[in-house]
């Protein structure tokens, strides 16, 4: 499914806008791994390596065209969101298992982890978020709700900004899931300053189930991470309202 439309490269600068933001504070991030894109058609296993972008996505469904695909093997620190939503609704529609091997981040976090049917996260991979388009525009629109400071964006770049979002939203619908979960780390107490991970019981609260990972896997993938990247853990009160 595509999501092109005339105010494309408008909207890839707005994607470059937040990354910048994104971004800010993750130098110590190790360089991504060289991208490969593969399938083995006989168990119907594909992996996407690397950084997410149109040419990447193009690339990827030609190759699983026409093919059964069960599993696929991220390993992404994110990249283009308009891509990344036109591949997670093709992986939600064939309702496919995720398995992350290592890192999925950014755009990986956002919008393909919580449109597969089910998830495996192997034993040091993490799975975590920073935020997504919509926590860009409340950071403008309800500044005092985060300790990060918004991007500076003009009249007409907020109003494409919202345009986005609109379309963003429109794919949590479609999914669905609680699309806060991109950045309800960011919010007091928790102030997140970089990346966040939930625990699986804590992703339910969000629909997003079927999620496999190693015991005391939230702590265990901070440990592991945090020298590479600022990530903490994010633990949810019991009950009651998000």
């Amino acid at each position: 499914m595509s999501l092109r439309m005339p105010l494309h490269s408008l909207l890839i600068r707005l994607t470059l806008m937040l990354g910048t933001l994104l971004s800010s504070g993750c130098a110590t991030v190790q360089q991504e791994p060289a991208p490969t894109l593969s399938l083995d058609a006989s168990s119907g296993h594909a992996r996407f390596i690397g950084p997410i972008s149109w040419d990447s996505v193009h690339r990827f469904q030609a190759l699983v065209k026409g093919k059964s695909v069960r599993v696929l093997e991220v390993d992404s620190r994110g990249g283009s969101t308009e891509a990344a939503i036109a591949l997670g609704y093709w992986i939600h529609q064939q309702q496919l298992t995720l398995e992350v091997s290592r890192l999925c981040l950014g755009s990986c976090a956002n919008y393909w982890f919580p449109a597969a049917r089910k998830k495996l996260i192997q034993p040091g991979a993490i799975v975590a978020w920073q935020g997504n388009l919509h926590y860009q525009l409340l950071q403008h629109e309800q500044p005092e709700l985060f300790e990060q400071k918004a991007v500076t964006l003009s009249g007409d770049d907020v109003r494409l900004l919202r345009q986005q979002v609109s379309l963003e939203q429109l794919f949590f619908k479609q999914i669905g899931v609680d699309e806060r979960v991109c950045w309800i780390g960011k919010l007091p107490p928790y102030k997140a300053d970089g990346y966040f991970v939930l625990p699986p019981e804590d992703l339910r609260r969000f629909a997003i189930r079927e999620v496999r990972t190693e015991i005391d896997y939230s702590a265990r993938s901070v440990e592991r991470w945090q020298p590479q990247f600022p990530v903490q853990k994010v633990v949810l009160p019991f009950g009651g309202a998000l």
